[in-house]
């Protein structure tokens, strides 16, 4: 029970027994248990609140036995309200718990019964019906934009969703396509993470390096104010024709919204009631369409035989160091691409050297630069040709054919083409060369070049008459280990086996939540799986704090931890995941193998802030 819990109960108690002393009494037990959502129509990709409330003159409501919500993804609940009053001797209380459902398939669903017992008797709710639509309704901008999917005639927009945009929904092969990721949303975001990405077969990818903090402006959609931000842009190049299909993409908010059940007479909230505190946070997962995209075949008419697949507009430069060199001096030819497209696929030139020209494998380099809507960059070639024979020597030009999709044609780039002067060299043998091995490089004039004779070799009579400084070095490593492994152990043995203490149940249970993903393709298996999480969290934490963590609850564990000034972010995960825990333990038919996943991956990752906040605080 929590504090305010405690307190309550402890307020009721007191007045029951003051006005039963006084000749009052308290009424029989009388009940009313509803269940209630915020609306009866929905799509795939819309969310729908249901309420169960229970209300009547009795000093205490027990948790109900939830539904059978098998059709839905629990996204947020149960968050759980109280309210007592006293009116004319007669004490009433009321209870509700909230969730946030998003449906699993289209059709007819339907949300079971739900119960309550009290007093020897069991209450039950009715059953709901959600008609929940195929396609969910993509929403529209303030002006029109390419390939954005229209909204479906007579659907309301949600008041928080994400949609994907893009430039062009007919392209070329290997032509780019810019996706700008928005959200739109009417209430208070406090925080979002993106969840999931797209899976992109078929795409080459490029992402845009946006702000940290996006930029929010202000729209009006549908006669509504909304505020919109873009949290993702990205640059995709189809390697293949077709119909290809961008797959959607998940985002996790955290909702600030008004809990209008804190509005009560609870007269411990009258003390401190303020509209802080009568806010809540509410996870929301929200999710893009899937967005088609035409892929075209590039043209067969007019395609050259050199044509590679190169899709932008490029342009080329061919320079050369120098054009008069002797034999075995080597010379640099640089073959530059500039322009917009996959610079990066842009393959190696057709180049040949003469055969009088000893030439390498080429250096190659990539500056791309992600300004605006657009991919663009250099990509250069860089030659070492090393003349063998003197004389003058042809370097041939350098062709480069690709497809510009503004012109639908394609266009064949020559340059280059050098006269190179050769004289013979004072001395045939190769220079070295940066980058380039020696033996990778014939030596022509000779085999061996001593650079140094041989010195005179002098013999020791006795091995012992070496220099005392020779021995003490010998000895001196030694020395020094044993006494850094002294130290080590006298000074700091008691702080280096608690490091280990922590590391291995660090380790322990890092192992145990991997163990238990084995546990999320069987769903009869998923509340032990989630009373595991439980527990490993529980017993690493209270290992780490120095009490068992048998025997405490929840909430003696947080308050310690909270004494250890630990990140409050942490902490607010960690009530997230336990509370998580407990409904799917309590309420098996709401746990489901993908929540089950995003918590174990949730424990795992707060594993890891906890122990490096422990480490930098030792």
């Amino acid at each position: 029970m929590t504090f305010k819990g405690f307190c309550n109960s402890l307020i009721v108690s007191v007045l029951s027994v003051f006005f039963l002393g006084m000749g009052g009494h308290l009424y029989a037990a009388d009940l009313l248990f509803t269940a209630s959502v915020d609306r009866t129509e929905l799509s795939l990709s819309q969310t729908v609140t249901l309420t169960l409330q229970a209300e009547g003159s009795v000093t205490s409501i027990p948790d109900p036995k939830l539904p059978d919500l098998s059709d839905f993804r629990v996204l947020s609940g149960p968050n759980e309200s109280t309210s007592f009053q006293f009116i004319n001797g007669r004490i009433s209380s009321s209870k509700s718990w909230t969730f946030v459902l998003k449906p699993k398939r289209a059709g007819t669903l339907r949300i079971g019964t739900a119960e309550i017992s009290s007093g020897g008797e069991t209450y039950r709710t009715e059953p709901i019906t959600l008609e929940v639509s195929g396609k969910g309704s993509a929403p529209p901008t303030d002006k029109p934009s390419r390939g954005v999917t229209a909204p479906q005639p007579g659907k309301e927009l949600p008041e928080l969703f994400v949609q994907v945009s893009a430039d062009k929904t007919r392209i070329y092969q290997n032509e780019q396509v810019i996706l700008t990721y928005t959200i739109f949303t009417r209430v208070s975001v406090s925080a979002y993470e993106i969840s999931r990405l797209p899976s992109t077969p078929g795409f080459w990818t490029e992402e845009f390096q946006l702000p940290q903090q996006p930029t929010v402006e202000d729209v009006v959609l549908s006669g509504r104010h909304y505020r919109r931000a873009v949290i993702r842009r990205v640059a995709l190049f189809p390697t293949r024709s077709g119909q290809m299909v961008v797959d959607p993409l998940e985002v996790t908010c955290q909702v600030q919204l008004q809990d209008p059940y804190r509005r009560s007479l609870d007269p411990f909230d009258i003390l401190f009631d303020s509209p802080f505190m009568r806010q809540r946070t509410e996870e929301r997962i929200i999710e893009t369409e899937p967005l088609t995209l035409n892929v075209v075949p590039l043209p067969a008419a007019g395609k050259p035989d050199n044509f590679s697949g190169a899709v932008g507009n490029f342009k080329l430069d061919v320079s050369l160091d120098r054009d008069r060199v002797t034999t075995n001096e080597a010379l640099t030819m640089t073959v530059r691409f500039t322009g917009t497209g996959n610079i990066k696929l842009l393959d190696r030139p057709n180049f040949k050297a003469p055969s009088d020209f000893e030439s390498y494998d080429p250096k190659e380099s990539v500056d791309v630069k992600k300004s605006g809507n657009r991919i663009s960059g250099t990509k250069t070639y860089e030659y070492v040709l090393i003349p063998r024979v003197p004389g003058v020597a042809s370097i041939p030009p350098i062709e480069f054919t690709y497809f510009n999709p503004a012109t639908k044609s394609y266009h064949t780039l020559k340059e280059g083409g050098f006269e190179v002067e050769v004289e013979r060299g004072a001395d045939e043998s190769v220079a070295t060369l940066p980058g380039i091995a020696k033996e990778d490089v014939k030596l022509l004039a000779e085999d061996i070049r001593y650079l140094k004779k041989p010195g005179r070799l002098l013999r020791i009579s006795n091995p012992y008459s070496l220099p005392a400084a020779y021995w003490i070095t010998m000895a001196l490593p030694p020395v020094i280990a044993f006494l850094l492994w002294w130290g080590a152990r006298v000074l700091g043995g008691t702080a280096l086996q608690a490091r280990r203490r922590d590391r291995r149940i660090y380790f322990r249970a890092k192992r145990e939540l991997r163990a238990l993903g084995k546990m999320a393709a069987d769903g009869d298996k998923l509340p032990q799986a989630y009373g595991a999480i439980h527990k490993i969290l529980l017993t690493y934490l209270g290992t780490k704090l120095g009490m068992p963590a048998s025997g405490f609850k929840e909430e003696e564990v947080l308050g310690r931890l909270a004494k250890q000034k630990l990140d409050q972010d942490i902490i607010s995960t960690l009530e997230e995941i336990f509370q998580a825990c407990n409904y799917a333990r309590f309420a098996p038919e709401g746990a489901d193998s993908w929540r089950l996943k995003r918590t174990l991956k949730q424990s795992d990752r707060m594993l890891d802030k906890i122990e490096e906040s422990w480490s930098s605080k030792r």
